[in-house]
């Protein structure tokens, strides 16, 4: 992919950042700007060749599962058009990254701490996303009902995996009728060094999510949509 110069810098200020971060509080495992750069933010970037990434125009994005703050951070860097909102259960991982918006300087990310099974059933969040970002790991079914309650309908699920998941696909297709969440695309990438390849999966929501997810917390990773 091609990233700008002006934006490659602002990326390579996030890297640094981050790791001054990670000294802090264990965010990632990658503690090296060579393997935060290709681990973290092009692993993130990947997210820009899927629809409706590629050309997005002041999308409403949330990261499910924000983490350290990837993919949130780089996409909000290379999409200042759209507006980012962060969702995490752990404060201190919340607050880290809150730090590193603070430096950087991005008014398009707002951050907030909170089980998603519990704020996907808030007015607030419940289906007012275009496009939501899960790199957590966790199984197909699992994320879905996570995600599912937050999409508007006709929205985007992106959910970054590996190559070998025909298992879980299959584990995945009640899942999928049930919270209306089609298999749209599986877009492959490669990273460089011993990375390698890796795919996102998008699904697209076609219709309103059941009211009774997702499930009480624990639930839905207790008990998955089988």
């Amino acid at each position: 992919m091609h990233i700008p110069p002006e934006t490659e810098q602002r990326l390579r200020d996030l890297v640094r950042a981050f790791l001054a971060e990670n000294q802090k509080i264990n965010l990632s495992a990658f503690r090296t700007e060579e393997n935060c750069w290709a681990g973290n933010v092009l692993d993130s970037l990947a997210a820009l060749d899927t629809p409706p990434l590629q050309e997005a125009q002041q999308l409403h994005i949330l990261d499910l599962g924000t983490g350290g703050g990837f993919p949130l951070l780089p996409l909000a860097i290379c999409l200042p058009q759209c507006t980012f909102v962060g969702l995490d259960s752990v404060q201190k991982k919340i607050n880290a990254v809150e730090r590193i918006v603070k430096e950087l300087h991005l008014p398009n990310v707002s951050l907030f701490c909170g089980r998603a099974e519990e704020v996907g059933h808030q007015p607030a969040h419940r289906e007012q996303y275009d496009v939501i970002l899960c790199r957590a790991v966790a199984e197909i079914n699992v994320l879905l009902e996570y995600a599912a309650p937050f999409a508007k309908t006709g929205g985007t699920v992106l959910l970054w995996k590996s190559l070998n998941i025909e298992q879980e696909l299959q584990d995945s297709l009640l899942a999928r009728a049930e919270l209306s969440c089609h298999l749209r695309d599986q877009h492959t990438y490669e990273l460089p060094g011993s990375f390698g390849k890796r795919q996102i999966l998008l699904f697209q929501k076609t219709s309103k999510t059941p009211g009774k997810y997702p499930r009480a917390v624990g639930v839905p990773k207790k008990q998955p949509l089988l």
